[in-house]
Order: C-alpha cells, then structure tokens, then sequence
C-alpha cells in the first residue's frame, strides 16, 4: 500500500506517517527509486501494534525502544491491552443501562458508571509493567521518576486527562521541529497549549506562559517529559515557540 492509502485506511495523516519514518518507528519495507513509499501486511501490523501503546499513553520513543526489544511479546502485550478494552466496554455498557433506565421513566440515580478509575488503573499498571518487562532500564527509571510521584500516586482522572492532552499536543509539535518556532503550524500550537492550560487548570496569561517556556529547559524534569514526545530538544524548541508567540502578542 502506498502511503496514501494507508493514510485512507487507518485516519492517519501522511505527515505522521512520514515522521514514523523518519524517527525509525514505523519504515516502510519497500521505496522504490521514485522514493515512493510501499506498505506492507507486517508494516500494518506494527502500525497497529503502535496505535495500541499509543491508546494506552506511551510515547513513541518508548514504542520504538519496546518493539525493537528481543524480549518483546506481541501476544501477552495485546492480552494486556484487551484487558483495558473490557473495562472500556463495561463502563459503557453501564452507561447505556443508566441512559436506558432514564428514557424509560424510571430514573436510579447513579453516578458508579462515571467513574473511570478501573480504566485508569489498568492503563497505569499495564505502562509500568511494560517497560518494566520490555523496557531499557534507563527509559523505566526515567518513567518511574516522572509518573511515581504524580499520576501513579494522585491516581487522578484529572491528571491522567492531562498528560493525555499534553501527549497529543507535545506529538503535534513534535512533527514540525524541523520548520521554525515562528511558522504558522507551530503558533497555532502555542496557542492550543495556552487555552488549555488556561480552560483545565490556572490562567495562563503571557507572563505564565513565558514562566512555563523557560521552565522547560531548566528543570530538568520538564525538559525530560517533553523530549519523549520529539526526535530532538522539544523542549527548548517548544521554549523558543513560546518566546515567539508571546512576542507577537506583546507588540
């Protein structure tokens, strides 16, 4: 398939496909001497195994690092994963019953079903022992010494919505850290991080946010959550964007 198809098929844009290649993450078995790129049935089968750590809030470091290890087990891994999918499908179905019991007139009021601790809890202990198990011992130390002391212990919806908006957001910048801090594509960006800092959490005035840029290069703990998203310094560049942004904003 070419990349364009596979594009088609899974929702994928062919920038991302392009920048799963150009990290080694996911390269396709053929290009031909055009340099057109042709996907295989094993390419598409690592390109799912990828989107299901990906649902799970793996970075794409840690994917590469946990599918290139000799260790690995695709089988155990997806019987991991189906696990969070049935606790996935029981909360749901809870909520159809509840929705259900509503039209019917005959309200029981429950708020059980809301809940997404189960789902929560699985996804954290299904992170940990993965790169515990398949992990390099470094990429585990590192995750151990970010999440241990915040979302493991918090254990928090909140928190866990978090890091998942901040993976989205710190992957979409990631796929333009070879264009400016100033283009378009990477303000837009700045901003989306601005508003949802500013919606979820305090208000993230250009002050704050100029206090947030400079915190990610300088505390070490930052820059590392930050770079598992990049193929670079993401957080210097995403630093740099942010100085940009609040420039333009200023004048």
């Amino acid at each position: 398939m070419t990349v364009h198809e596979v594009a088609d098929l899974t929702g994928i844009t062919i920038r991302t496909l392009h920048y799963y290649d150009e990290i080694g993450l996911l390269k396709p078995t053929m290009v031909t001497d055009s340099k057109y790129r042709l996907y295989t049935d094993d390419d598409l089968n690592r390109l799912q195994e990828i989107l299901f750590f990906r649902e799970v809030g793996f970075a794409l470091k840690e994917i590469k690092s946990l599918l290139g290890s000799p260790n690995y087990d695709r089988t155990e891994a997806l019987k991991r994963h189906l696990d969070i999918l049935q606790a996935q499908k029981e909360r749901i179905d809870a909520l159809i019953s509840l929705v259900k019991t509503e039209i019917e007139g005959n309200p029981v009021p429950s708020f059980a079903p809301f809940s997404e601790t189960k789902v929560l809890e699985l996804k954290e202990k299904y992170r940990s022992e993965v790169l515990e198990r398949w992990g390099d011992t470094d990429s585990f130390k590192e995750y151990e010494s970010i999440f241990s002391s915040k979302s493991r212990r918090s254990q928090t919806e909140q928190m866990e919505r978090f890091y998942s908006a901040a993976q989205s957001i710190f992957e979409k910048l990631a796929l333009h850290e070879d264009e400016s801090p100033s283009c378009p594509a990477v303000q837009r960006i700045v901003k989306e991080w601005q508003d949802y800092i500013s919606t979820h959490f305090y208000k993230c005035d250009l002050q704050m946010l100029s206090y947030l840029g400079q915190l990610y290069v300088t505390d070490g703990r930052f820059s590392k959550y930050i770079n598992r998203f990049g193929n670079g310094d993401l957080a210097a560049f995403l630093n740099k964007a942010i100085e940009v942004f609040c420039s333009k904003e200023k004048s």
